[in-house]
């Protein structure tokens, strides 16, 4: 257990259930701080998951994909919905996996909202009457005038006039305020508007809570919104970012242009509500795997996920070893909740020992206690048994002991508290001079057995020790008895539980060659 975990661990030990807001903010004041290296060892693996992930949504994405990209455009026309419903039956012959339906939803295809029509609508004519006409503004580029005579009409450069069946149409070449003058001696202004169609795309219409929604606008130079409540945010040309929403219905109105020549779009944004839950967990027993962890919420949960692989659907785990367990809560539209709690191992109880040989007794040796109950030294309740090849031989607590002669002898230290049992052991090897090398270490970073170290009694002139797994693949070698395995590979990766085997060659003092092999399990409670 390395350093950042240890401070967790201790400011989550009093809690069962998810603690406030400010014990997670007190936590991260005492956190250290990771350097990059730190940081990928620590996650290395979720990095590779999440990695390899982000390759397979892709390649589903694409397969599904339709040939022609769709966004979620909204327009000033009448808009429809596109069908894009599915099956969200639950998969019940599979209650530990995400049924496709569910997956589909973690990364949806974008929806796309299209008009009725694909052809654009023909902008009616703009018409006044002879008699009426004044100062006017007019959306589009042409204007006709009925009941009057083109002869009767002088306009600037930058309009053109034709003479129709019923009066006169006026057509700009360019957009702004262009001068009429009538023989009467009468002059108005005319103001053409280019009419902008606007359009806006969203990813999505369903948000979690918290969440801001961006929206993509085309056709219009500047849009308004009805920002009543909401915070709207430009982000850059026709990109805006829509903060603070409620939850709920939300309607969202986007215009572009003045008065009559103004255009808007309408549509409706649904923002789930936060999401109330707890946390409580049940502590391992005896360094087992039988703790468990429970999810409780008063709205429904699509899943719960821990440490970024086991699923639940009903928001309860069981089996669980001691440890700190990222809790990911799926609820409402794929929206989620994210947790960090911590299993508690209560009866903790790890034995261990160490042994020293006489100084005037070769095969004399002491064998000092250090097993811990909950990480404590009070073992007081805690019984005893040291054995000599599987043979009881003493209860004490400490044991002193004489072996008959030289060979090999497997010395094991039992710790019982009720049902809660722990062992350790080692070979001793008993000869003018021998090695002492542990059956059994555990790197867990709790201080006790978290090296396998080899001692010997006298000197040596060289020595070679090399640690390999049941495949053969050497994980640690080295030349100095006093280098030790810390149960690392190349330095950095964790080694798995499970049994290695060492290859000692040495060479004593007189010149007589030692070796010595054996196995030794590796053991991380």
């Amino acid at each position: 257990m390395n350093e950042f975990d240890k401070i967790f661990k201790q400011k989550l030990e009093g809690y069962t259930e998810t603690p406030p807001p400010e014990v997670f903010e007190n936590i991260s004041k005492h956190f250290p701080k990771r350097t990059a290296a730190e940081f990928f060892s620590a996650y290395k693996y979720h990095l590779i998951a999440a990695v390899a992930t982000i390759g397979i949504v892709a390649t589903i994405a694409i397969a599904y994909l339709p040939s022609n990209e769709e966004t979620t455009i909204i327009t000033t026309d009448n808009i429809q919905p596109k069908d894009i419903t599915s099956d969200a039956s639950d998969n019940l012959s599979a209650p530990m996996a995400l049924t496709e339906s569910e997956s589909h939803n973690q990364n949806p295809t974008e929806l796309t909202f299209e008009s009725k029509s694909s052809e654009p609508t023909p902008q009616s004519e703009n018409k006044v009457d002879a008699l009426n006409l004044n100062d006017t503004t007019i959306c589009g580029n042409e204007l006709l005038i009925h009941g009057i005579d083109i002869a009767k009409i002088k306009a600037s450069d930058d309009l053109v006039l034709t003479k129709v069946a019923s009066g006169v149409k006026i057509s700009s070449k360019s957009y702004g305020t262009h001068a009429l003058t009538l023989t009467n001696g009468n002059s108005v202004k005319i103001t053409f508007v280019e009419s902008e169609k606007l359009v806006a795309s969203v990813a999505k219409t369903d948000l979690c809570y918290g969440e801001k929604l961006l929206v993509n606008t085309f056709g219009a130079s500047s849009v308004k919104w009805n920002d009543s409540y909401y915070s709207v945010a430009k982000l850059n040309a026709g990109k805006y970012e829509l903060s603070g929403l409620n939850t709920g219905k939300n309607s969202i109105v986007i215009t572009t242009g003045e008065g009559r020549c103004a255009s808007n779009i309408m549509f409706d944004v649904n923002v789930a509500s936060k999401l109330n839950y707890m946390v409580s967990t049940k502590a391992n027993y005896c360094s087992g795997k039988n703790g468990e962890l429970t999810v409780k919420s008063d709205s429904k949960i699509n899943y719960c996920r821990i440490n970024g692989s086991d699923i639940s659907r009903d928001g309860i785990f069981t089996g669980l070893g001691a440890g700190i367990y990222m809790v990911e809560i799926n609820y409402a539209n794929s929206c989620v909740a994210y947790d960090t709690v911590l299993v508690k191992d209560k009866t903790n109880l790890n034995a261990f020992f160490e042994s020293t040989k006489d100084a005037f007794n070769e095969k004399g040796y002491t064998f000092r206690n250090y097993t811990r109950l909950d990480d404590s030294g009070n073992t007081q309740n805690v019984d005893f048994e040291w054995l000599v090849n599987s043979m009881v031989v003493s209860t004490d607590y400490n044991f002193e002991y004489e072996f008959t002669g030289n060979g090999k002898y497997e010395v094991e230290l039992v710790a019982r508290l009720g049902d809660c049992e722990s062992r350790y052991s080692e070979t001793i090897s008993v000869t003018s001079s021998d090695f002492r090398i542990p059956n059994i270490f555990t790197p867990n970073g709790d201080g006790i057995g978290d090296e396998f170290t080899i001692k010997y009694n006298g000197t040596l002139l060289d020595y070679d020790l090399s640690i390999y797994t049941k495949a053969g693949q050497l994980v640690f070698h080295s030349q100095q008895i006093d280098d030790y395995w810390n149960g690392k590979i190349s330095g950095n990766n964790d080694a798995s539980e499970g049994v290695y085997f060492y290859v000692i060659t040495a060479t004593g003092e007189n010149n007589e060659k030692l070796s010595q092999k054996g196995t030794v399990q590796l053991i991380r409670r």
